[in-house]
């Protein structure tokens, strides 16, 4: 639905519903597998996803979970409104108008006349946002909108969020924004393990206007994968002896001292977070968590239970990797794994990005370990038909092989080699397959060489 139709003539509005997100990528959003930002660390971030969240909803038809969600808006937003307001980097105004369109856009949507009505008597019309900070405001909420579909939308929020600092170069939460981006991006589509000097920067100046955990323990994450050890440790501790009362700051310090073979202080923080726990809420990541712990520490009847809990009915697929990788570890052979891996295909098989991911490991299982080419070949073809495009494809990474895989070469190394009579219609549509990926990457290269020689054209012409 086009909501600029239902509209007022000459009434613009900043809102997730005129931010021109992917409807392809809100078609195919898993909120169940989005974090929220913690609102206690980053309320501006958790209020502006909520809202994009309601957009979401309200796209996919869900409109009474749409209202739903709006009613919570409205329910926090006095304190976002408090906080905003002591900050004086976010414009309080543009925030209250994303929150008070995205309302007005559902009720329009439903056909909900008077509360439609209500809702644009109190709009303000978005042209009259003038100041930088008001325009700063606007293209960094979009950057976070954006930055919920991670890498699917990096370049543009990263382009935002770099826009939104040009506006307003002391809020730490652009700089956090953009960090984020260039993190994503170096990771997800360069496949890059070095920090560049930018996003280090990025990471650093956010942490310098704003000193929270949150911040901090972004700045850890960063030393960590620029291997400046000492420094990573010595933030981990810092925050640790601080005795962090935030549930997520927590869980993260838990997560850093077992992999540390910290146990006593990993324990510490998890026992916090059973404490603080409310009854009613169940934390998926606390009991994922704990069956890391439980796992490490050889209690692995503990570790089950746990990561058992973490999945529950709705699933969590790092939980339930990580209890497949208990299994295999334990079993004689890759049956009690296949057979795990096959129960999760019927978990998640309406998400076809974690069910190709789940294709593609049976089939490098049936390759590589079992030797058994024929389903192999039937595992990558059903996993390749979900989406050849999948960036997953090009760069598998198998944790306990500790390498990753391009997929395509895996097949035309292994398998199509073999005698097609064995394969039925299999190994000929790999073929194909393969032959189109060829394709897709000469393409690439030859606008990568075109785009490098105009670069060059234009230095030189300078």
């Amino acid at each position: 639905m086009d909501i600029h139709k239902l509209l007022p003539e000459g009434l613009k509005i900043e809102s997730p519903f005129t931010w021109e997100l992917d409807i392809k990528q809100v078609s195919s959003f898993h909120e169940e597998e989005a974090v929220l930002a913690d609102y206690e660390e980053c309320p501006v971030t958790h209020f502006l996803e909520m809202n994009t969240f309601a957009y979401i909803r309200s796209m996919k038809g869900n409109i009474d979970a749409a209202e739903e969600l709006i009613r919570e808006i409205n329910d926090v937003w006095n304190d976002i409104y408090e906080r905003v307001s002591e900050q004086k980097d976010c414009s309080v105004n543009v925030l209250m108008h994303i929150k008070d369109t995205t309302a007005y856009c559902i009720y329009l949507i439903a056909g909900k006349k008077d509360q439609s009505e209500e809702m644009e008597i109190k709009i303000k019309n978005a042209n009259d946002f003038k100041s930088d900070i008001e325009k700063g405001t606007i293209v960094g909420s979009q950057a976070i909108a954006l930055s919920l579909f991670k890498e699917k939308s990096i370049d543009i929020s990263l382009k935002l969020a770099k826009q939104a600092i040009s506006y307003v170069p002391n809020c730490a939460l652009w700089h956090y924004v953009t960090a984020k981006c260039l993190r994503r991006k170096r990771r997800y589509q360069e496949h890059c393990l070095i920090v560049s000097e930018e996003e280090e920067n990025e990471f650093l100046k956010c942490y310098e206007l704003s000193q929270t955990d949150q911040y901090s323990l972004c700045v850890a994450r960063m030393y960590k994968e620029s291997k400046k050890w000492q420094k990573c440790s010595e933030i981990y501790n810092e925050i640790y002896s601080k005795e962090p009362t935030n549930m997520k700051v927590r869980l993260i310090l838990a997560l850093y001292f077992m992999n540390k073979k910290d146990f006593f202080k990993a324990k510490n923080c998890l026992n916090y977070v059973e404490k603080i726990m409310p009854p009613e809420k169940t934390s998926k990541t606390y009991y994922h968590y704990l069956g890391k712990y439980y796992e490490k520490t050889k209690d692995f009847a503990k570790a089950k239970e746990n990561y058992l809990k973490a999945i529950g009915h709705t699933g969590n697929f790092p939980a339930d990797m990580d209890h497949f990788n208990l299994i295999r570890c334990s079993s004689k052979n890759n049956y009690d794994g296949i057979k795990y891996l096959q129960n999760m295909l019927k978990r998640y098989e309406d998400n076809k990005s974690r069910s190709l991911n789940i294709l593609v490991h049976l089939g490098i299982i049936y390759l590589i370990d079992n030797k058994n080419l024929k389903l192999a070949a039937d595992y990558f073809l059903k996993a390749i038909k979900i989406n050849p495009c999948d960036p997953q494809l090009t760069d598998y990474r198998l944790f306990y092989h500790k390498r990753n895989y391009n997929i395509f070469q895996l097949i035309s190394r292994n398998i199509l080699t073999g005698d097609e009579n064995n394969y039925g219609n299999t190994l000929k549509e790999l073929k194909n397959y393969c032959i189109e990926y060829k394709k897709r990457v000469e393409k690439n290269n030859v606008v990568d060489s075109l785009d490098e020689k105009f670069a060059k054209a234009l230095s030189l012409k300078e």
